[in-house]
């Protein structure tokens, strides 16, 4: 018993030592040391245990839950709807209808690409009818625009003039028996001398004016015929080369950009609305329900990608990582299962360094080739880096 009191005595002696050291005040805590400790010339190293992937999903509205699709332990694809927000409904039929106006605008634009051609032949022929009627046009003004046509306006407007003279001065006759009955023969004479005279004036008028608006018509149809001619002409250069018209391309293209921006629209709506798997996975925790009141960038659901497992790290220190290397093999025991070795492989070894109690540390990713049915996200294990 003897070594005991000599065991006793010394810790004692370093426990009064200690205390005459310290200040009355509160002293300041030490730095943890790092729990790394070299085993056969190896580093054994603290480590937890993560999923290949993880993600917290949240919506990116606020809105009541219509319906949550998954439970906790569920697998599920990359792209599958984990819950909905209420006006889902509503805001499908919407991308739907935008969806639909989309196919709508490009089998247009399709259609008018493809018609190109042929729309080119359409000018062609287009081009030729308007060359003819310009043709046409030009010859009938030709037969009219004449000296001879002119010759014939003068000579009516000459008539038009004298009959104006001979209606004056009837007219003036009449005035004078204006005051007699009308049953007056004289005076019944006279007024029979203004309606001839009347007639024969409207006569001239009607054929000065029908010469006159033969001859402008021939001139106004002969410069439509050449406006249509050389619209004709631009028409058909235009689309020599196969190219729509560059107004109807330019009109379906808008549709069409039109229609997409709807389709963006919507569907960020429905977005809003919609929580789908990040990837492929298992859901791990469910933290809504149906009917609850949920916020944007909160927590609603958790997935995990538990395909490979991996053991991270903080616990290697500047010493100790620059004898670890990436693609060295590794072991790895987990606290709960001391009796379980799986093998591992260094996958990555941080460039960015932490402070931990003190000292620089750097994290390390051990990427696990091995497993067991038994492990669990979080679980702590022991990470043996053998060193040469």
């Amino acid at each position: 018993m003897s070594w005991k009191k000599s065991i006793l005595s010394a810790v004692l002696i370093l426990y009064l030592a200690g205390c005459s050291a310290l200040p009355w005040t509160q002293a300041t805590p030490q730095p943890t040391p790092i729990p790394t400790v070299k085993e056969n010339g190896g580093v054994v190293a603290e480590a937890k245990l993560a999923p290949n992937d993880s993600a917290s999903v949240f919506f990116q509205t606020s809105g009541t839950v219509a319906e949550v699709l998954v439970k906790e332990g569920d697998t599920v694809r990359k792209g599958d709807v984990l819950a909905r927000l209420s006006d889902v409904e509503q805001t499908e039929a919407a991308l739907a209808a935008a969806k639909a106006e989309e196919l709508a605008a490009r089998q247009a634009l399709d259609t008018l690409n493809e018609k190109a051609r042929l729309t080119s032949e359409q000018a062609h022929t287009a081009l030729l009818e308007a060359e003819r009627a310009y043709l046409d046009a030009w010859e009938a003004l030709d037969k009219i625009d004449t000296d001879d046509t002119q010759d014939r306006i003068d000579d009516a407007r000459k008539e038009v003039a004298d009959r104006e003279k001979e209606l004056k001065d009837a007219r003036e006759e009449l005035d004078k028996y204006l005051n007699l009955s009308e049953d007056n023969a004289t005076r019944k004479n006279a007024q029979d001398k203004v309606d001839d005279a009347q007639r024969r004036y409207d006569e001239a008028v009607r054929k000065r004016d029908r010469l006159i608006n033969e001859l402008e018509n021939a001139r106004a149809a002969f410069a439509l015929a050449k406006e249509r001619l050389e619209d004709a002409r631009r028409t058909y250069e235009q689309r020599t080369e196969g190219k729509p018209d560059p107004d109807d391309l330019a009109l379906a293209q808008a549709r069409l950009t039109a229609a997409q921006a709807q389709v963006r629209s919507a569907q960020a709506a429905l977005d809003r609305l919609t929580l789908r798997a990040p990837f492929d996975g298992v859901v791990t925790e469910v933290r809504i329900s149906a009917g609850e009141m949920v916020f944007p960038n909160t927590t609603a659901l958790v997935v995990a990608d538990f395909s490979t497992w991996y053991a991270e790290t903080v616990d290697l220190n500047e010493k100790d990582v620059v004898r670890v290397k990436v693609g060295q093999t590794v072991e790895i025991t987990p606290d709960a299962l001391p009796e379980v070795t799986l093998k591992g492989e260094v996958e990555r070894i941080a460039l960015y360094p932490l402070e931990r109690g003190g000292d620089v540390v750097y994290r390390v990713r051990v990427r696990l080739l091995e497993s067991d049915e038994r492990l669990r996200w979080g679980m702590t294990v022991d990470v043996r880096f053998p060193v040469e």
